[in-house]
């Protein structure tokens, strides 16, 4: 391993950190909008005779829980307090943010994590399958129908699946992360009770991520099979099998395993609609409340988690790609 590169590569993602880290703080600290708005909303104005001064008065109050003053002194605070694991306390339920994460964490991790494995090793084969049939009828109606089903966004996948299993035939429940009648803990009631309601936001990842990892296998299998070395190979006589999965297969999916590493970071994105949704605890979840309620400690605690998320990402795959790929060696120029 180049050591060199190593230490310049840990250095750019220290940098990348960084800078997201000021942009996010910059973007939410100077936001127009006020927390005080939202919780104004939950007030009767009948039962106060002067709602200028009560206004007045909450956002001096949320003003003490909220940095404020010199907007230097803020940023480096804020950046301080993050690099020590503090991210403040949330405006609207005073629980530290770190608190709330590590409760949402776990469980879009789980449907984050299980929906790729799951799409990335079903994709991979159907790919590979679907880039042998290159050039038929049925490769081109694949493709054309997987080309339209990827345009289609997360929503309204998770919208018509909610109505459809839900709402209609009652298969699934319409939101939560396990029923109110089992114990938490590890039992099996519990177990099943949050694979049952994991289902709908799963197979609504799933799909998104299936089509795309279907698309993407297909191009790298047609182009394989296209070099001299898979031809060589079956001139020379060698089994259709094992031309096949370690020939082709080997070879097709190995550009796929940094964008599998990097998924399970920008998936968080895309769970925010899902469990949004699906009413699922997550981190999406967590993310569209604070926005809805202007709970800034909260909103920049989550974008950190999805930044950090993908920067770590991309450094692991770029880590540990030659070890599946010798021919590429870490840290070469």
């Amino acid at each position: 391993m180049n050591y060199k590169w190593l230490i310049r590569r840990l250095a750019s993602v220290i940098i990348a950190i960084f800078v997201t880290i000021v942009i996010s703080w910059a973007l939410l600290e100077f936001s127009p909008y006020s927390p005080a708005n939202y919780i104004m909303q939950f007030i009767n104005p009948q039962d106060f005779a002067q709602k200028p001064e009560l206004y007045a008065s909450l956002i001096d109050y949320l003003n003490t829980l909220r940095p404020h003053g010199n907007p230097l002194i803020n940023a480096v605070n804020y950046i301080w307090n993050t690099l020590h694991g503090n991210l403040g306390f949330s405006i609207i339920s005073n629980v530290p943010v770190a608190e709330l994460i590590a409760v949402a964490l776990p469980w879009t991790l789980f449907i984050v994590v299980t929906s790729i494995l799951i799409s990335f090793f079903l994709g991979i084969r159907l790919g590979q399958k679907l880039g042998y049939l290159r050039g038929t009828k049925t490769d081109s109606v694949a493709t054309v129908s997987l080309s339209i089903l990827r345009s289609v966004p997360i929503y309204i996948y998770a919208v018509l699946l909610i109505y459809i299993l839900a709402f209609i035939y009652h298969i699934f429940p319409t939101g939560g992360a396990y029923s109110i009648h089992v114990t938490p803990g590890f039992n099996l009631p519990f177990i099943a009770s949050v694979l049952y309601h994991a289902f709908l936001p799963i197979l609504t990842l799933t799909i998104v991520n299936l089509v795309g990892w279907i698309l993407q296998m297909r191009a790298n299998t047609i182009y394989v099979l296209g070099e001299d070395f898979v031809n060589f190979a079956e001139i020379s006589g060698v089994k259709k099998d094992i031309i096949e999965k370690k020939y082709i297969g080997k070879n097709a999916i190995l550009p796929l395993y940094t964008s599998l590493i990097i998924s399970i970071g920008f998936s968080f994105s895309g769970s925010v609609f899902v469990e949004q949704t699906f009413s699922y605890p997550g981190v999406g979840n967590l993310l569209i409340n604070s926005i809805t309620s202007n709970d800034y400690p909260t909103e920049m605690g989550v974008f950190i988690i999805i930044i950090v998320a993908v920067i770590v990402g991309n450094l692991i795959a770029d880590l540990t790609y030659s070890f599946l790929d010798p021919r590429a060696k870490v840290g070469e120029e």
